[in-house]
């Protein structure tokens, strides 16, 4: 990577991530009236609407005795009935999935939440009499992440699911502290390392399953921010197919793994993550690793988040291209709308 590029990442403008531990704040000191607790509760979103459900899912998922399903398409599943607490999340308001499934929840007589800064989700919830939380305006949807990953917390804990308001709001401290190091080191940071390997390359973002909501993030925020190709796997599903592909097919040279660590999982997912990157190296593949450190597993997911949009917005700057806009051009012809 020549000095230029880097230059370039060094002189980016701090935007999407600087201020997600502020926004998660200011989210869950938003007043809540009081929300019966249900069953089930079904999250319908997508894209980036539907990150902070994924996120606090795999929270409540090791703390609550309540299933909760992440839904992202526009087929409510059959399960969802008058006891499912059914949270619909979107940043823009007029995503056409969520609005076919907040149609659907309320023909069953779901307890229907909404989560939006605007448009027609918000109109719904206004005529229909349903909980609203409104988020500010005037942000991408990937940029709202803070709120809606507060506002889904608070939820949670109000209706009795787990105590995920606490605990984020514990968090806010390290999470501004690593914030503030990417920031305050611009030269020698680690979103500026991994930015700067991933240049050229085709990304491709590997976790353990407790931090599987920071390995999607990292990819759809390079696919948006830096405009790039990205995919993203976990193990130790990857030890059981894609590694032949890794070690066999010359192709990969033109793909870079990077590996979210983590070092407090048990001795078999650390021996199933250090065989991944010993064989990936014997052949010749140098995947990049970040070991994630928190004291939970959503604490090591979100400081993974936060650097992984770093590293998309450092990767956009060396590309030229402008992180805040996307084309949608194409998009308008299938189901995308901003989420």
């Amino acid at each position: 990577m020549g000095a230029s590029s880097r230059a370039r990442a060094n002189d980016i403008i701090f935007t999407d991530p600087a201020d997600m531990p502020e926004q998660i704040g200011s989210a869950l000191e938003f007043p809540l009236k009081k929300i019966p607790k249900r069953s089930k509760v079904c999250i319908c979103g997508v894209g980036a609407s539907a990150m902070a459900g994924e996120i606090m899912s795999d929270f409540a998922d090791a703390s609550s005795d309540v299933p909760i399903s992440v839904v992202k398409g526009m087929e409510l599943p059959k399960w969802v009935d008058k006891d499912t607490a059914v949270i619909a999340m979107s940043y823009g308001g007029n995503t056409p999935e969520t609005l076919a499934l907040y149609d659907k929840a309320l023909s069953r007589g779901c307890d229907i939440i909404c989560i939006t800064s605007n448009g027609g989700l918000m109109e719904r919830a206004l005529s229909n009499g349903n909980p609203l939380i409104r988020m500010p305006t005037g942000l991408s949807p990937r940029g709202a992440l803070g709120y809606m990953l507060g506002h889904t917390a608070s939820l949670f804990e109000e209706m009795g699911i787990c105590e995920s308001r606490t605990e984020l709001n514990s968090l806010l401290p390290s999470l501004r502290s690593f914030r503030d190091s990417i920031i305050g080191d611009k030269e020698n940071n680690e979103a500026v390392k991994i930015a700067i390997k991933i240049f050229g390359k085709i990304p491709v973002i590997y976790s353990l399953m407790n931090m599987r909501a920071a390995a999607i993030r990292w990819k759809m925020q390079i696919n948006e921010n830096s405009r790039m190709i990205a995919f993203s796997g976990t193990i130790p599903e990857f030890n059981h197919n894609e590694i032949i592909g890794w070690t066999e097919d010359q192709a990969s040279d033109e793909f870079i793994p990077i590996i979210l660590c983590d070092d407090d999982s048990t001795d078999v997912l650390k021996y199933m993550t250090e065989t991944l990157s010993g064989v990936l190296k014997s052949s010749g593949v140098r995947p990049y690793e970040f070991k994630a450190k928190g004291s939970s597993d959503l604490e090591k997911n979100l400081i993974s988040i936060i650097l992984g949009d770093f590293v998309s917005i450092y990767l956009a700057q060396m590309k030229g291209v402008f992180p805040g806009e996307i084309n949608l051009k194409h998009a308008e012809n299938g189901s995308r709308e901003f989420n």
